[in-house]
Protein backbone atom coordinates (compact mmCIF):
# COMPACT_ATOMS: atom_id res chain seq x y z
CA UNK A 1 0.00 0.00 0.00
CA UNK A 2 2.91 2.45 1.06
CA UNK A 3 4.78 1.62 -2.27
CA UNK A 4 1.62 2.11 -4.55
CA UNK A 5 0.72 5.22 -2.59
CA UNK A 6 4.71 6.82 -3.01
CA UNK A 7 4.30 5.89 -6.58
CA UNK A 8 1.15 7.19 -7.24
CA UNK A 9 3.10 10.47 -5.46
CA UNK A 10 5.51 10.48 -7.67
CA UNK A 11 3.46 10.09 -11.13
CA UNK A 12 1.95 13.21 -9.66
CA UNK A 13 4.91 15.26 -9.13
CA UNK A 14 6.27 14.19 -12.49
CA UNK A 15 2.84 15.46 -13.87
CA UNK A 16 2.92 18.90 -12.21
CA UNK A 17 6.41 19.52 -13.55
CA UNK A 18 5.76 18.55 -16.82
CA UNK A 19 3.82 21.76 -17.75
CA UNK A 20 6.48 24.08 -15.93
CA UNK A 21 9.49 21.99 -17.75
CA UNK A 22 7.69 23.16 -21.00
CA UNK A 23 7.33 26.62 -20.16
CA UNK A 24 10.93 26.68 -19.31
CA UNK A 25 11.97 24.58 -23.04
CA UNK A 26 9.74 27.77 -24.26
CA UNK A 27 11.16 30.49 -22.53
CA UNK A 28 14.60 29.11 -23.33
CA UNK A 29 14.15 29.25 -27.10
CA UNK A 30 12.33 32.60 -26.70
CA UNK A 31 15.91 34.05 -24.91
CA UNK A 32 18.17 32.39 -27.04
CA UNK A 33 19.11 34.79 -29.13
CA UNK A 34 19.55 37.81 -26.78
CA UNK A 35 23.45 38.86 -27.34
CA UNK A 36 23.66 36.75 -30.41
CA UNK A 37 24.75 37.60 -34.01
CA UNK A 38 23.04 35.97 -36.63
CA UNK A 39 24.76 35.30 -40.06
CA UNK A 40 22.81 35.86 -42.82
CA UNK A 41 24.59 34.12 -45.81
CA UNK A 42 23.68 35.50 -49.33
CA UNK A 43 24.36 33.44 -52.66
CA UNK A 44 25.72 36.05 -54.76
CA UNK A 45 28.25 38.67 -54.58
CA UNK A 46 28.25 42.00 -53.14
CA UNK A 47 25.92 44.78 -54.38
CA UNK A 48 23.77 42.84 -56.55
CA UNK A 49 20.21 42.32 -55.91
CA UNK A 50 20.33 39.59 -53.76
CA UNK A 51 22.70 41.59 -51.34
CA UNK A 52 21.02 44.85 -51.46
CA UNK A 53 17.78 42.73 -50.28
CA UNK A 54 19.60 40.78 -47.82
CA UNK A 55 20.93 44.15 -46.47
CA UNK A 56 17.34 45.67 -46.18
CA UNK A 57 16.02 42.65 -44.58
CA UNK A 58 18.34 42.76 -42.18
CA UNK A 59 17.94 46.09 -40.49
CA UNK A 60 14.34 45.27 -39.93
CA UNK A 61 14.55 41.06 -39.22
CA UNK A 62 16.53 41.55 -35.88
CA UNK A 63 14.21 43.52 -33.96
CA UNK A 64 11.44 41.23 -35.02
CA UNK A 65 13.20 38.20 -33.09
CA UNK A 66 13.30 37.98 -29.45
CA UNK A 67 16.17 38.92 -28.25
CA UNK A 68 16.84 40.97 -30.81
CA UNK A 69 20.02 39.75 -32.17
CA UNK A 70 22.28 41.56 -34.77
CA UNK A 71 22.31 40.40 -38.36
CA UNK A 72 25.30 40.21 -40.16
CA UNK A 73 25.50 39.85 -43.40
CA UNK A 74 28.17 37.32 -45.38
CA UNK A 75 28.23 37.04 -49.02
CA UNK A 76 29.21 33.65 -50.23
CA UNK A 77 28.52 33.81 -54.60
CA UNK A 78 29.22 30.83 -56.55
CA UNK A 79 26.73 28.54 -58.58
CA UNK A 80 23.57 30.74 -58.48
CA UNK A 81 24.13 30.40 -54.67
CA UNK A 82 24.48 26.54 -54.28
CA UNK A 83 27.72 27.37 -52.81
CA UNK A 84 25.78 28.79 -50.28
CA UNK A 85 23.12 26.68 -49.96
CA UNK A 86 25.64 23.56 -49.61
CA UNK A 87 27.85 25.03 -46.52
CA UNK A 88 24.47 26.39 -44.72
CA UNK A 89 22.69 23.03 -44.91
CA UNK A 90 26.44 20.84 -45.01
CA UNK A 91 28.49 22.83 -42.45
CA UNK A 92 26.72 25.50 -40.74
CA UNK A 93 25.65 25.36 -37.34
CA UNK A 94 22.00 24.02 -37.21
CA UNK A 95 21.11 26.35 -34.24
CA UNK A 96 19.52 29.07 -36.17
CA UNK A 97 22.16 31.29 -36.29
CA UNK A 98 22.58 30.61 -39.79
CA UNK A 99 20.22 31.75 -42.31
CA UNK A 100 20.84 31.37 -46.43
CA UNK A 101 18.98 33.41 -48.55
CA UNK A 102 18.84 31.57 -51.59
CA UNK A 103 18.15 31.69 -55.47
CA UNK A 104 14.61 30.05 -56.22
CA UNK A 105 16.30 27.26 -58.30
CA UNK A 106 17.99 25.68 -55.46
CA UNK A 107 14.71 24.75 -54.12
CA UNK A 108 14.45 21.99 -57.25
CA UNK A 109 18.51 21.34 -57.84
CA UNK A 110 18.54 17.91 -55.77
CA UNK A 111 14.72 17.36 -57.50
CA UNK A 112 16.75 18.03 -61.09
CA UNK A 113 20.07 16.04 -59.59
CA UNK A 114 21.47 19.33 -60.68
CA UNK A 115 25.63 18.66 -60.47
CA UNK A 116 26.95 19.73 -56.87
CA UNK A 117 23.67 19.76 -54.88
CA UNK A 118 24.44 18.12 -51.54
CA UNK A 119 21.49 19.24 -49.39
CA UNK A 120 17.45 18.17 -49.61
CA UNK A 121 15.09 20.85 -50.03
CA UNK A 122 12.16 19.01 -48.29
CA UNK A 123 14.56 19.03 -45.14
CA UNK A 124 15.28 22.31 -45.12
CA UNK A 125 14.31 24.88 -42.65
CA UNK A 126 12.27 27.41 -45.35
CA UNK A 127 11.56 30.80 -43.26
CA UNK A 128 9.30 31.71 -46.07
CA UNK A 129 10.08 34.18 -49.61
CA UNK A 130 10.35 38.02 -49.79
CA UNK A 131 9.79 38.20 -53.44
CA UNK A 132 9.21 36.33 -56.78
CA UNK A 133 9.89 37.15 -59.78
CA UNK A 134 6.67 38.65 -61.08
CA UNK A 135 5.20 38.10 -64.64
CA UNK A 136 8.00 36.83 -66.47
CA UNK A 137 6.78 37.18 -70.53
CA UNK A 138 8.18 37.02 -73.71
CA UNK A 139 8.13 40.51 -75.43
CA UNK A 140 8.74 41.28 -78.56
CA UNK A 141 9.47 44.30 -80.88
CA UNK A 142 6.32 45.60 -83.29
CA UNK A 143 7.99 45.89 -86.28
CA UNK A 144 9.04 41.78 -85.77
CA UNK A 145 6.31 40.91 -87.69
CA UNK A 146 5.07 38.69 -84.92
CA UNK A 147 2.87 40.24 -82.39
CA UNK A 148 0.77 37.37 -81.40
CA UNK A 149 1.12 33.71 -79.57
CA UNK A 150 -0.09 32.56 -82.91
CA UNK A 151 2.39 34.18 -85.02
CA UNK A 152 5.18 32.98 -82.89
CA UNK A 153 4.14 29.52 -84.00
CA UNK A 154 4.16 29.96 -87.66
CA UNK A 155 6.61 32.56 -87.98
CA UNK A 156 10.81 33.05 -86.35
CA UNK A 157 11.82 35.51 -84.03
CA UNK A 158 14.51 36.64 -82.95
CA UNK A 159 15.43 36.72 -79.59
CA UNK A 160 18.56 37.78 -77.15
CA UNK A 161 20.34 35.15 -74.54
CA UNK A 162 23.45 35.62 -72.05
CA UNK A 163 23.89 31.93 -72.25
CA UNK A 164 22.73 28.32 -71.09
CA UNK A 165 20.36 30.11 -68.17
CA UNK A 166 16.39 31.32 -68.24
CA UNK A 167 17.07 33.49 -70.94
CA UNK A 168 17.55 30.94 -73.42
CA UNK A 169 16.12 28.08 -71.27
CA UNK A 170 12.39 29.47 -71.50
CA UNK A 171 12.64 29.79 -75.41
CA UNK A 172 13.64 26.27 -75.56
CA UNK A 173 10.82 25.24 -73.72
CA UNK A 174 8.02 27.46 -75.25
CA UNK A 175 9.28 26.02 -78.81
CA UNK A 176 9.28 22.10 -78.04
CA UNK A 177 6.43 22.58 -75.73
CA UNK A 178 3.92 25.47 -77.42
CA UNK A 179 5.26 24.79 -81.06
CA UNK A 180 6.81 28.51 -81.49
CA UNK A 181 9.69 29.35 -83.62
CA UNK A 182 11.86 31.29 -81.34
CA UNK A 183 15.78 31.60 -82.48
CA UNK A 184 17.88 32.29 -79.91
CA UNK A 185 21.32 34.94 -79.81
CA UNK A 186 23.63 33.87 -77.77
CA UNK A 187 26.51 35.87 -76.37
CA UNK A 188 24.97 39.10 -74.07
CA UNK A 189 26.87 38.60 -71.37
CA UNK A 190 26.26 42.46 -70.15
CA UNK A 191 22.77 41.45 -69.31
CA UNK A 192 19.92 42.79 -69.28
CA UNK A 193 21.48 46.34 -70.06
CA UNK A 194 23.02 44.33 -73.19
CA UNK A 195 20.12 42.46 -74.61
CA UNK A 196 17.79 45.71 -74.16
CA UNK A 197 19.81 47.75 -75.93
CA UNK A 198 20.51 44.94 -78.51
CA UNK A 199 16.75 44.78 -79.11
CA UNK A 200 16.55 48.73 -79.25
CA UNK A 201 19.47 48.71 -82.18
CA UNK A 202 16.86 46.04 -83.67
CA UNK A 203 19.41 43.51 -83.88
CA UNK A 204 16.82 40.73 -82.22
CA UNK A 205 13.51 41.17 -81.56
CA UNK A 206 12.95 40.36 -78.02
CA UNK A 207 13.13 38.51 -74.63
CA UNK A 208 11.78 35.56 -73.19
CA UNK A 209 12.71 35.61 -69.26
CA UNK A 210 12.60 39.39 -68.07
CA UNK A 211 9.69 40.30 -65.88
CA UNK A 212 6.57 42.73 -66.78
CA UNK A 213 7.43 44.78 -63.96
CA UNK A 214 10.86 45.48 -64.72
CA UNK A 215 9.61 46.77 -68.45
CA UNK A 216 7.79 48.67 -67.30
CA UNK A 217 10.23 50.16 -64.25
CA UNK A 218 13.52 50.28 -66.62
CA UNK A 219 11.56 50.94 -70.37
CA UNK A 220 8.58 52.62 -69.77
CA UNK A 221 8.63 53.91 -73.18
CA UNK A 222 8.54 50.87 -74.98
CA UNK A 223 5.38 49.86 -73.82
CA UNK A 224 3.90 53.73 -73.92
CA UNK A 225 4.98 53.97 -77.41
CA UNK A 226 3.92 50.48 -78.26
CA UNK A 227 7.54 49.83 -79.50
CA UNK A 228 6.76 45.81 -78.13
CA UNK A 229 3.99 43.72 -78.05
CA UNK A 230 4.03 41.45 -75.06
CA UNK A 231 2.68 38.02 -76.61
CA UNK A 232 2.84 35.48 -73.42
CA UNK A 233 3.01 35.13 -69.88
CA UNK A 234 5.53 32.25 -68.44
CA UNK A 235 4.61 31.63 -64.61
CA UNK A 236 2.00 30.25 -62.26
CA UNK A 237 -0.99 32.52 -62.52
CA UNK A 238 -1.67 35.73 -64.92
CA UNK A 239 -1.10 38.93 -64.53
CA UNK A 240 -4.48 41.56 -64.65
CA UNK A 241 -2.52 43.94 -66.43
CA UNK A 242 -2.21 41.75 -69.22
CA UNK A 243 -5.94 40.02 -69.91
CA UNK A 244 -5.17 39.35 -73.42
CA UNK A 245 -2.35 37.50 -73.22
CA UNK A 246 -2.15 34.07 -72.41
CA UNK A 247 -0.73 31.91 -69.84
CA UNK A 248 1.93 29.42 -70.87
CA UNK A 249 0.58 26.47 -68.55
CA UNK A 250 -2.84 27.30 -69.84
CA UNK A 251 -1.60 26.35 -73.33
CA UNK A 252 0.03 22.95 -72.57
CA UNK A 253 -0.81 20.21 -74.68
CA UNK A 254 -0.98 17.52 -72.28
CA UNK A 255 -0.83 16.76 -68.26
CA UNK A 256 2.73 15.91 -69.02
CA UNK A 257 3.70 19.48 -70.44
CA UNK A 258 1.92 20.82 -67.99
CA UNK A 259 3.60 19.33 -64.65
CA UNK A 260 7.08 20.54 -66.74
CA UNK A 261 6.01 24.08 -66.56
CA UNK A 262 4.79 23.67 -63.35
CA UNK A 263 8.57 22.42 -62.27
CA UNK A 264 10.11 25.37 -64.42
CA UNK A 265 8.43 28.11 -63.56
CA UNK A 266 6.66 27.22 -60.22
CA UNK A 267 9.93 28.10 -58.32
CA UNK A 268 10.04 31.19 -59.69
CA UNK A 269 7.03 32.26 -57.08
CA UNK A 270 10.38 31.78 -54.19
CA UNK A 271 12.57 34.02 -56.00
CA UNK A 272 14.47 35.22 -52.37
CA UNK A 273 14.02 32.52 -50.16
CA UNK A 274 14.87 32.18 -46.83
CA UNK A 275 16.12 29.13 -44.53
CA UNK A 276 17.75 27.54 -42.10
CA UNK A 277 18.87 24.30 -41.91
CA UNK A 278 17.11 20.94 -40.92
CA UNK A 279 17.59 20.02 -36.91
CA UNK A 280 17.30 23.51 -35.79
CA UNK A 281 14.87 23.37 -32.83
CA UNK A 282 11.04 23.54 -33.85
CA UNK A 283 10.39 26.10 -31.13
CA UNK A 284 12.97 28.56 -32.51
CA UNK A 285 12.14 27.63 -35.90
CA UNK A 286 8.45 29.05 -35.34
CA UNK A 287 9.99 31.79 -33.78
CA UNK A 288 12.01 32.45 -36.73
CA UNK A 289 8.95 32.07 -39.10
CA UNK A 290 6.59 34.44 -37.26
CA UNK A 291 9.64 36.98 -36.78
CA UNK A 292 10.17 36.49 -40.70
CA UNK A 293 6.51 37.37 -41.41
CA UNK A 294 6.43 40.13 -39.04
CA UNK A 295 8.90 41.59 -41.39
CA UNK A 296 7.13 41.39 -44.06
CA UNK A 297 4.66 43.39 -42.88
CA UNK A 298 7.37 45.64 -41.41
CA UNK A 299 6.81 49.86 -43.08
CA UNK A 300 10.97 50.49 -43.18
CA UNK A 301 11.49 46.89 -44.83
CA UNK A 302 8.33 47.52 -46.96
CA UNK A 303 9.33 50.57 -48.07
CA UNK A 304 12.98 50.48 -49.19
CA UNK A 305 12.47 47.29 -50.52
CA UNK A 306 9.90 48.81 -53.09
CA UNK A 307 12.04 51.61 -53.81
CA UNK A 308 15.17 49.36 -55.02
CA UNK A 309 12.95 46.58 -56.48
CA UNK A 310 10.11 46.71 -58.90
CA UNK A 311 8.59 44.20 -58.03
CA UNK A 312 8.46 44.95 -54.21
CA UNK A 313 7.19 42.99 -51.67
CA UNK A 314 5.90 39.29 -52.41
CA UNK A 315 5.46 37.20 -49.20
CA UNK A 316 4.71 33.23 -49.36
CA UNK A 317 4.73 31.67 -46.13
CA UNK A 318 7.26 28.48 -45.58
CA UNK A 319 3.78 26.18 -45.66
CA UNK A 320 3.17 27.38 -49.46
CA UNK A 321 6.62 26.43 -50.39
CA UNK A 322 6.82 23.14 -48.36
CA UNK A 323 3.15 22.45 -50.45
CA UNK A 324 5.23 23.18 -53.84
CA UNK A 325 8.22 20.98 -53.19
CA UNK A 326 5.45 18.27 -51.73
CA UNK A 327 3.96 18.64 -55.38
CA UNK A 328 6.77 18.60 -57.41
CA UNK A 329 8.82 15.85 -56.06
CA UNK A 330 5.69 13.83 -56.64
CA UNK A 331 6.04 14.23 -60.28
CA UNK A 332 6.98 11.31 -62.55
CA UNK A 333 10.75 10.43 -63.18
CA UNK A 334 10.07 11.08 -67.07
CA UNK A 335 8.57 14.72 -66.29
CA UNK A 336 11.84 15.44 -64.00
CA UNK A 337 14.51 14.33 -66.84
CA UNK A 338 12.34 16.15 -69.13
CA UNK A 339 12.25 19.33 -67.08
CA UNK A 340 15.98 19.28 -66.30
CA UNK A 341 16.69 20.28 -69.79
CA UNK A 342 14.84 23.64 -69.57
CA UNK A 343 16.70 24.56 -66.24
CA UNK A 344 19.91 26.86 -66.78
CA UNK A 345 22.40 24.63 -65.05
Amino acid sequence: MFRLFASALMLSGVCALAPAAAQQNAGDSAEFFRGKTISLVVGYSPGGGFDQAARILAKSFGRAIPGNPSIIVRNMPGAGSLVAANYVNNTAPRDGTVIAVLNDQMLIAPLLKTEGAMFDARKIGWLGSSGSRGTTVIFLRADSGVTTFEEAQRKPALIAATGPDATSSYALLVNELLGMKLQLVMGYRGGSSEMNLAIARGEVHGRVSWDYESLKHYQPDWLANKMVNVIVQLGMKPNPELPNVPLAINLAKSEEDRQIMEVVFGAGQFLRNYSVPAGVPEARLAELRAAFAKTMEDPEFRHDTEATTPQGVDYSPPEKIDAFLDRVYSFPPRVIERAAKFVGQ
